[in-house]
């Protein structure tokens, strides 16, 4: 039997942690169907909490506690949810970082979700290692955690004992995970059936979306973004740019860059690909039709920047993605 910890931290996602209790419970009734006998439980998940504290969801639900961190137990998992809100305020929530690090010192599989992987990144016990967290969240992630090789693109991240899943909805990419490492493939394959969920998502790039910054104060930059958003087809170079904002070559680079993270080339082809993933969304506008309203000539390239963007072929990204019945 292995005991499964789902921390309750201030601010979480109520089915992060009762999803995987779910999960948990289900494989372990599953397990015993498919033995064909009455065994002692594959998994024991409890909720565990600080002594003395009262925690609630973000959805205001209160979360009641089935062990505290005063108990000496040491679990086989512990899984730490997607939690919303102020970062900083909860990072600074030691006690919680030494129950934590004290369980991965024993022998715990630390495991997160989204943001949750800040909490396993503040042990420290990720120094060194592979992780990922919110496809939004990376950056800052990168920042506070630079010793850390944070692979932005996965959905999920094993190295061996802390595993680390993306997006708010990994919990069930990450349950299903465990479920075929401590338990079996076949299990978790059962499972997946048993509750229509697909095992197969390993990126989070298609759920990725662009965001461009326009707050940055610098108006003849702004100029030149709003400029590239009305003109996606248009062919441009960074001389006719700079002219435009009435700038030198060299200067214009210096400033688009600072102002937007970008090159002006990158964000052009960071707004076609957005134009062209809602496009794909919302639209029954051919393949063929996309490739020039986004500026583009030659179908087979757009199709190949596509998928370097999206980790999908533009087809495919419409069949999981599209708004139309």
């Amino acid at each position: 039997m292995y005991t499964v910890a789902l921390l309750a931290v201030q601010n979480c996602m109520y089915s992060s942690i009762t999803g995987p209790f779910d999960f948990f419970s289900v494989a372990s009734f599953e397990e015993q169907r498919m033995s064909d006998h009455m065994a002692v439980p594959l998994f024991q998940p409890v909720i565990v909490a600080p002594a003395d504290r009262e925690i609630t969801a973000f959805n205001g639900m209160p979360i009641r506690a089935g062990a505290f961190f005063s108990d000496t137990m040491v679990y086989d998992i512990v899984v730490v949810p997607v939690i919303f809100g102020d970062l900083e305020l909860l990072l600074a929530d030691r006690e919680t970082i030494g129950w934590l690090t004290r369980q991965g010192q024993h022998g715990a599989c630390l495991c997160s979700v989204c943001a949750g992987a800040f909490f396993l990144a503040e042990t420290g016990l990720l120094k060194g290692k592979k992780a990922t967290t919110h496809w939004n969240l990376a950056d800052s992630f990168a920042k506070r955690f630079p010793d850390i090789l944070l692979k932005r693109e996965k959905m999920l991240v094993d190295e061996g004992d802390c595993i680390t899943a993306g997006g708010v909805s990994a919990y069930l990419d990450l349950s299903l995970y465990l479920i075929a490492r401590f338990g079996s493939p076949e299990l978790a394959a059962s499972l997946s059936k048993i509750l229509l969920i697909d095992p197969a998502r390993r990126l989070q790039s298609p759920y990725q979306t662009s965001s461009f910054n326009k707050n940055h104060g610098d108006m003849e930059v702004l100029s030149i973004q709003e400029r590239l958003e009305e003109n996606l087809d248009e062919t441009i170079t960074i001389r006719n740019l700079a002219q435009r904002a009435r700038l030198g070559e060299r200067t214009f680079m210096r400033r688009f860059k600072k102002a937007t993270g970008d090159t002006p080339l990158e964000y052009l082809q960071h707004l076609r690909i957005e134009v062209a993933r809602k496009l794909l969304e919302t639209t029954s506008e051919t393949i063929e039709g996309i490739t020039r309203k986004t500026g583009y000539e030659d179908i087979s390239s757009f199709r190949k920047l596509f998928k370097r963007h999206t980790g999908l072929s533009p087809s495919v990204y419409r069949k999981k993605f599209s708004c139309l019945v």
